[in-house]
Parts: structure tokens; sequence; C-alpha cells
């Protein structure tokens, strides 16, 4: 009784061994074979929609170095903006990208008389290096329009670094400092 017992222990621990090891097919949430098609008519809360207005000037802090008080120094880091158009159906346009340091001047003009249109839903972002100087008052000044009243874009920076094992970010928000309705 006993083997006939420990055999069956046996065979049961090794089916379910087996089993979990073998190669199960888990659909990739992400694959191409998962895409489907929009629809803004989807959602639910259609007569409310959020502030709209047909353009804005941004101010956008990006603090690219932070002052280390124990030792006078510097603490260095990088950048990045993230402009997100909110608008679910209506495309705008990016008219001005300035990136400014500590004593507002100038350090680079990212379209220099450019536009870049985007879409409904798209973000564009765009790149301040570590090895930059331009202190802890630098910032952006972003411009975009549209022909159209849209929903009011979303404008983030993240400033980080991860270097020497001090790891630090700072998030900011654009402010309006001159709108179109």
């Amino acid at each position: 009784m006993r083997s006939t017992l420990q055999l069956c222990f046996i065979l049961i621990f090794g089916f379910v061994t087996l089993e979990s090891c073998s190669e199960k097919k888990v659909a990739d949430p992400f694959s191409n074979s998962n895409l489907s098609s929009f629809d803004p008519g989807g959602y639910h809360l259609k007569d409310e929609p959020g502030k709209q207005v047909r353009g804005q000037i941004l101010y956008l802090p990006v603090y690219s170095s932070f002052p280390d008080f124990k030792d006078s120094s510097k603490f260095d880091m990088s950048a990045f903006l993230a402009f997100h158009n909110t608008d679910f159906r209506r495309s705008l346009t990016i008219t001005r990208v300035q990136y400014f340091n500590s004593k507002g001047q100038l350090v680079h003009d990212f379209l220099k008389d450019q536009h870049i249109e985007i879409s409904p839903l798209e973000t564009v972002d765009y790149y301040i290096p570590y090895r930059d100087q331009s202190g802890t008052g630098a910032n952006f000044l972003i411009e975009w329009m549209s022909d159209s009243l849209v929903n009011e874009p979303l404008v983030e920076s993240i400033t980080y670094s991860l270097k020497n094992q001090q790891t630090a970010a700072v998030l900011s928000h654009g402010k309006v400092i001159n709108e179109r309705k």
C-alpha cells in the first residue's frame, strides 16, 4: 500500500512539474495582433470638454543643476520636455520650442523657424543633456496654435540625475503666460 501511495505521489508530482515547465502561449497585450482602432465617441462624458483654447505660450522651468549647500558646488541634471496633445479629434501645431539659461539667454532653438503638427493624442519630447550648464533657472518657452478650439495640451518636464548613486528627479508643469481663445 505504501509503495502504491509513493508511486501515485511521484506520478502526480512529476505531472505537475512537467505541466508547469511546458511552454504556454500567452497573448502579448502589446503585440500588433491586439491593435484596435480608437473611438473617441466611446467615452461617456461627451458634453463637458476640457479647457478649450486656440493657442498658448507656455513657460516651463527646467532645473539643469541643483545647488549643493554643503560645499557650494552644483549637482548637474539631464532633462526632457514632453508635449502631449490631449485632444481626441484635432491636431495642433507647435511653432516654437526655445531653451534658455538662468540668465535668460537663448541656449537652443529646437524648431528654428519650423513648425511641427501634433496629431490627436500624440506626444513629442525634447531632450537637454547632462552636460548642459544652464543652471537652476533654466527654462523653456513653448508656443503652440490651432485653427480651431482644442483641449489644452499637457506640457511637463522631468529633470533627473542617475549618476554616482545620487538619484534625483523633479517634475515641472508648464505655466500659461499668454493665451489665444
